[in-house]
């Protein structure tokens, strides 16, 4: 899927793109479990306001979700582009550089020296795309910690 080649971008197929897509699309059953998580957390909390750990860890778990489903909604706008991109796979440097530059005119990414590969890009969405799964892992082990202090303390 990604590689160091420069000439692997000419030779980007449409499926190379759809199937980057469609392992994207993981994405979206992580943020959904982090979601039902954090509202899951939400009401424990507010049931416990007794207890400050629980409390604390309820509210660590939270914030956790919440910037989890910021990378969520970051990786669904960038497997929208590499949807875009591999309905348009005949003339894909062309399509890189307006997507850039629509990109720059929006503000959403600075001024660009010289065009990013789609190797490149693949790398960005899946350092983000590790990062979800990252904050993910954090919130099931700090409700593995609640539990666990919970069974212990009763």
């Amino acid at each position: 899927m990604l590689s160091s080649n420069n000439s692997w971008q000419n030779s980007v197929t449409k499926l190379d793109l759809v199937t980057f897509c469609c392992f994207l699309s993981i994405s979206k059953q992580i943020d959904l479990f982090s979601m039902l998580l954090s509202l899951l957390v939400v009401f424990v909390a507010l049931l416990s306001s007794w207890a400050i750990l629980l409390t604390i860890i309820c509210l660590m778990i939270f914030i956790l979700g919440l910037i989890s489903k910021y990378y969520a909604i970051r990786i669904d706008f960038d497997r929208k582009l590499f949807v875009y991109l591999s309905e348009h796979v005949d003339h894909l440097s062309e399509e890189l550089l307006a997507m850039d530059k629509a990109l720059v005119n929006l503000q959403l990414i600075k001024s660009y020296q010289s065009s990013r590969t789609v190797a490149e890009r693949q790398k960005g969405i899946l350092s983000l795309f590790k990062k979800q799964i990252i904050l993910f892992l954090l919130q099931n082990c700090l409700i593995v910690f609640m539990v666990i202090n919970a069974i212990i303390t009763s």
